[in-house]
């Protein structure tokens, strides 16, 4: 990855001699270095032989499956990234290729890879298909020598593959649609995916003239019913709140067949006369091999939780989970599911924060709880599963923050979760707050002072001298809080506009029992995020599209010491330096001269960050949830200056 603004700030290398010598002056820090990309979103894998390759984020890794039945790592495109989040896969020969999207609307295209070298996926180029000012890329299909890449906004496109690395696209159908998965057989392709009226679009193309596809059919089916769609012509199946069948050998009249009320599954898998439902608490096993009467045929309590992405591939079925889980189950008797093996997905499908410790980085997983890595890279250690509920709604972790040998986990669907990370690699649960909407989190000793986001802010002050049984102590209401941060005995508070005026809030809490707002920052009426300099007394605060940085060295009179006028959704800072995320990426941003911040380097991403943080390590955290977790080194010249 390359930055997209040129270094402004080098280091002097020329110097004056003279008769009286001068101190030499401190060179300014030097400009971040991007590190890599990990983890992120899964879409559904593609196989070569015993090798099974699967989009995380905006990378592709590689995998192998071992005789003994287990999953390994084998390599990655973590420092090639690509320009969005990979979303659909499909392989020709020695390529796979993927369809990506940006934030940015007019961002999308094909990512061309080569596993020529099995083990170690190589992005060979990324290419456009279209020049819309809006488009929306979903999937990807090879058929009939031929690849296609199917856009929601802008139809299909197609590209021989007489030259396989270098696709060159022409537009082949114009009608939008929902074209969130993609499944060929013989001359045929299906695509479905979801409407934004909750229902599942199905449309069946006609691929005998790879140039000139013909829409066959198409149909809207009942989106709980078929919450996720799965083909084995002649019939679709749905998985959902029922598994249901239709009959799609006549695809320009759709025919229902079968039905059966079902535990939810929000997946599913198609395996000849069975068929498996992913649900919240396991495998339901049906016998499909009379469409009009799908028959229960068993359970199965292998975990399938949180299933985003599944596939069959030969005798072996791929769940790969937003609880970080890639798990390998024999297919070969599809009356029974086994288990086979198991691996944890590196740096995790959808992490929200992180904190390092040492050589352990504990990164926050919306889904389950912790994922454990090393530091140096995110290669896997471990996974925390806290006790809650296992519920994508219940569980929705959204930030973290660690005190001496304790980490706390906000739940928006439940309250705090309070672990031991004295053993770092193996976090042990020691209690729980129930507390709905819970978002934000600052901890120091005996207090955590916890902050909500929906239906009013507030601000409570916990009492955690007993972890498993934390206490309120006192409270202030607020308007939506979307991050806190604590030093001295002030509490500094993101607070958006929504349940009123927002901004940045200073509350102290030297009495528990009394917190009371001492100042709130009068220049911006909506705060997104917010960091603090405790060194400098400084902080920044992000007001969506700026970012102030605010002097308060007298907590109850904030002083404005500049605006950065370029973004401001996302905010860290480092000394003098600071990394502020807006839609396109992130500026890195100079505020050696406060009145003068200077813009030193833009680094795209392939989504906006949900979080910006300064690790221990001295690097520069941006996670952008669905498209993984971008590492950057910043110059340790700051790192004392981390609280």
């Amino acid at each position: 990855m390359k930055a997209s603004a040129a270094v402004l700030v080098s280091a002097v290398s020329a110097c004056v001699v003279s008769a009286l010598a001068l101190p030499a002056a401190a060179a300014p820090p030097a400009a971040a270095t991007f590190v890599a990309a990990r983890g992120g979103a899964v879409s559904a894998p593609v196989a070569a032989e015993d090798h099974v390759y699967l989009a995380t984020g905006s990378t592709l890794t590689a995998w192998n499956r071992n005789a003994d039945g287990s999953l390994s790592y084998t390599g990655d495109t973590r420092t090639t990234p690509a320009r969005g989040q990979l979303n659909g896969l499909a392989r020709s020969g020695d390529y796979v290729y993927a369809s990506y999207r940006s934030y940015v609307s007019e961002i999308a295209g094909v990512a061309v890879y080569s596993i020529a070298d099995r083990d170690h996926p190589q992005l060979l180029g990324q290419y456009t298909y279209s020049n819309a000012a809006i488009l929306s890329a979903q999937s990807v299909a090879v058929a009939n020598g031929h690849l296609y890449v199917l856009d929601n906004e802008q139809g299909l496109f197609a590209s021989p593959l007489t030259s396989p690395a270098v696709p060159s696209f022409s537009r082949v159908y114009t009608g939008w649609g929902n074209y969130d998965y993609a499944f060929v057989d013989g001359d045929r392709l299906y695509a479905t995916g979801r409407t934004f009226l909750s229902g599942t679009a199905l449309k069946i193309f006609d691929l005998a003239t790879p140039m000139a596809p013909q829409l066959l059919g198409e149909t809207t089916l009942d989106g709980y019913d078929y919450f996720r769609l799965k083909v084995q012509p002649p019939y679709v199946y749905g998985f959902g709140l029922a598994m249901a069948v239709s009959d799609i050998s006549n695809p320009a009249q759709f025919t229902p067949r079968g039905r059966a009320d079902a535990p939810a599954a929000y997946d599913g898998l198609l395996l000849g006369s069975h068929a498996w439902g992913l649900g919240l608490d396991g495998i339901d096993v049906w016998n499909v091999t009379d469409p009009d009467q799908p028959a229960e045929a068993g359970h199965s309590t292998i975990d399938a939780f949180a299933t985003d992405a599944s596939v069959v591939l030969g005798t072996d079925a791929l769940l790969a989970t937003r609880a970080d889980r890639f798990v390998r189950l024999d297919a070969s008797l599809p009356a029974t599911p086994a288990q086979r093996g198991e691996a944890q997905l590196p740096a995790g499908t959808a992490a929200y924060d992180v904190a390092v410790r040492g050589d352990t980085a504990l990164l926050l997983g919306n889904a389950y709880g912790l994922n454990v890595a090393r530091s140096s890279d995110l290669d896997p250690r471990g996974r925390f599963e806290t006790s809650l509920e296992p519920s994508l709604q219940s569980r929705a972790f959204e930030q973290l923050a660690v005190d001496g040998s304790r980490a706390y986990l906000t739940s928006w669907g439940s309250g705090l979760i309070v672990a031991d990370i004295s053993n770092p690699a193996q976090p042990q649960e020691l209690g729980f707050w129930s507390y709905p909407f819970a978002t934000a989190i600052a901890a120091r000793g005996d207090r955590a002072y916890v902050g909500r986001s929906t239906n009013g802010g507030e601000l409570v002050v916990l009492d955690v001298a007993n972890p498993a049984n934390p206490q309120p102590l006192g409270a202030v209401l607020t308007s939506k809080i979307r991050r806190l941060a604590l030093h001295d005995h002030y509490v500094y508070v993101a607070d958006e506009q929504a349940f009123g005026i927002g901004g940045l809030r200073i509350i102290d809490v030297a009495d528990a029992a009394t917190p009371v707002e001492v100042a709130r920052y009068a220049g911006c009426d909506s705060t997104l995020d917010l960091a603090v300099d405790a060194k400098r007394r400084r902080v920044l605060v992000a007001c969506g599209d700026s970012a102030h940085l605010v002097d308060v060295s007298n907590p109850a009179q904030p002083q404005q010491l500049a605006i950065y006028a370029d973004a401001g959704s996302k905010v860290a800072l480092q000394g003098d330096r600071a990394f502020i995320g807006g839609d396109t990426g992130m500026d890195e941003v100079s505020f050696a001269t406060p009145a003068q911040p200077q813009r030193i380097q833009h680094w795209d991403l392939p989504m906006p960050a949900a979080r910006l943080q300064v690790g221990a390590d001295a690097r520069v955290y941006a996670l952008t949830a669905l498209a993984g977790v971008h590492v950057y080194a910043a110059d340790r010249l700051f790192a004392d200056s981390l609280e």
